[in-house]
């Protein structure tokens, strides 16, 4: 009786250490459709901008949107960790990530990601840009300068990078992990 129970212990103690559980396909369609509807309540209508009422009401739902996602992904982090191309495929760790990207509200949870995204990016199993973007996001979020020059702010109309840690090593950076130069970044908002 004795090695039995003995047998069980063991068995789940080995169990618990296994490797995180890929994502199902269900659990995957549900990742896309909360990084469209993130997309969808990006993409403001440019003639109402002037419009106050419509940037608060557009705030709104981006935040509740952002909060709802931000939940189901911390559970799907509770369960089955980050979602590695390797695992899960590139296409479910991006929305996972973009989620993640965007919320603000728990910076605690992003950088908790973070860490986790680190641990995939030695072993080739997340995505250099994302973590690159995620990083800056932390940092800009505690008040700190980024590293790569992905958070922007504007200045008047201009886009500027939100301040630099490294402004003299910022393009060699952003090489290394295979981001465009700066110029051609903050362009791609002028455009």
């Amino acid at each position: 009786m004795k090695s039995i129970i003995a047998s069980v212990c063991l068995l789940g103690v080995l169990s618990s250490c296994s490797t995180p559980r890929a994502y199902t396909d269900s659990m995957k369609v549900e990742l896309k459709a909360m990084f469209d509807k993130d997309q969808l309540y990006q993409n403001w209508d440019p003639k109402r901008l002037e419009d106050q009422k419509y940037i608060d009401s557009m705030n709104v739902l981006f935040n509740n949107v952002i909060r709802k996602n931000c939940e189901v992904v911390k559970q799907y982090n509770k369960d089955f960790g980050f979602p590695g191309n390797k695992k899960d495929g590139e296409v479910a760790g991006k929305h996972f990530w973009l989620i993640v990207q965007h919320s603000d509200h728990d910076v605690d949870f992003q950088e908790e990601i973070l860490k986790e995204m680190k641990k995939g990016l030695k072993a080739g199993d997340v995505s250099s840009q994302n973590y690159a973007y995620l990083f800056d996001r932390v940092k800009k979020n505690k008040g700190l300068p980024q590293f790569y020059g992905t958070q922007v702010e504007y200045s008047g109309w201009d886009v500027v990078p939100y301040k630099l840690e490294y402004p003299e090593k910022v393009e060699k950076l952003r090489k290394e992990v295979g981001l465009d130069s700066l110029k051609t970044y903050l362009a791609s908002f002028r455009n």
